[in-house]
């Protein structure tokens, strides 16, 4: 009779499993890797390490894209205090553009508004999240990923929709005859 038997002798049924409650903590270690199922193991993660390192580019990837777009929309406010001027204020705008594409579709520089620059926030934010999750998946296929590859094909996305974003600034102050 082995020593944990006496409590070994209390049983719990789930789905028609006899399991002991205390058997696995009475149990050698070996006893323990062996016997679990391969859907009850855990993939323990070194962190820092590869696995980890997908894993966190994979689940936060969007929201490190949102911050890029807040980082971008920083810098341009600073940017726009330290250089005055209409020379400030372009690059404040042009920076600001870049963070929130959505604002020439929305009419932004003609006519303003709170309302209307709190869609292009939001709607803004829906967009570089998806992009950051977007870039995530296209990265994480890789067998080696880490930021700085995140960072290369964000990159690469975010140029196409800056000059969408630019290009309808553009087409917009042509309608309007500003050049």
């Amino acid at each position: 009779m082995k020593p944990h038997s006496a409590i070994a002798a209390i049983v719990v049924r789930i789905d028609n499993d006899k399991r002991c409650l205390f058997t696995e903590v009475l149990a050698s270690y070996d006893e323990r890797v062996t016997n679990r199922s391969s859907s009850t193991r855990r993939r323990e993660a070194m962190p820092g390490g590869v696995a980890a390192t997908r894993r966190a580019v994979r689940r936060t990837g969007g929201f490190v894209g949102i911050g890029v777009a807040c980082g971008l929309w920083l810098f341009g406010a600073i940017a726009g205090a330290i250089v005055s001027g209409p020379l400030g204020g372009a690059l404040s705008f042009m920076f600001m553009v870049i963070a929130l594409p959505v604002m020439p579709l929305l009419g932004m520089p003609a006519t303003g508004g709170g309302s209307r620059l709190y869609m292009a926030m939001a709607i803004s934010a829906v967009l570089w999240w998806f992009i950051g999750q977007v870039v995530a998946a296209r990265v994480s296929r890789r067998p080696v990923v880490g930021w700085k590859e995140w960072l290369r094909e964000f990159s690469i996305l975010g140029l196409g929709l800056w000059i969408g974003a630019a290009g309808g600034l553009i087409i917009g102050a042509l309608a309007l005859g500003a050049f």
